[in-house]
C-alpha cells in the first residue's frame, strides 16, 4: 500500500488521484469508468461536456491514477466522496473534464 497523501484542497485530491479520459463522442463509456459499479459517487461525477454556441457535446470517463481492484476499497476515495458535498463534487469533476476535453479537442485538429 502507498503512502497516505493529504491534500490541502479537494481539487488537488482529484488531480492526484484521478484522470477523466475523453471518449471522442457524445455517448460515454461507462463499462471503463471507475465509478460505473458505484452508483452513489456515479451520481456526484459531471462526465459530460455540452457547448450549445457550437453545438458540440462530448463525455469521459474516469479512471484512477492508480490500480484499484474495487473503489469501495480504495480507503482515500471513499473518506473523499463520503466527507466532500456533492455539489463541490460536481463543480471540481466538471472542470477537470472540461480541461481533458478541450485538450483533446485541440490536439485532434
Amino acid at each position: 500500500m502507498g503512502k497516505t497523501k493529504e491534500y490541502k484542497h479537494p481539487e488537488n485530491w482529484f488531480k492526484h488521484n484521478l484522470t477523466a479520459i475523453p471518449t471522442g463522442c457524445a455517448g460515454g463509456d461507462c463499462s471503463a469508468c471507475l465509478f460505473h459499479t458505484n452508483p452513489k459517487y456515479c451520481e456526484k461525477m459531471s462526465c459530460t461536456y455540452n457547448d450549445k454556441e457550437q453545438d458540440y457535446m462530448e463525455s469521459v470517463y474516469w479512471v484512477g491514477q492508480e490500480t484499484h481492484e474495487n473503489i469501495g476499497t480504495w480507503t482515500e476515495l471513499v473518506k473523499f466522496f463520503n466527507s466532500i458535498p456533492k455539489q463541490r463534487i460536481r463543480d471540481i469533476s466538471k472542470d477537470i473534464m472540461t480541461k481533458a476535453i478541450l485538450s483533446n479537442k485541440k490536439a485532434c485538429r
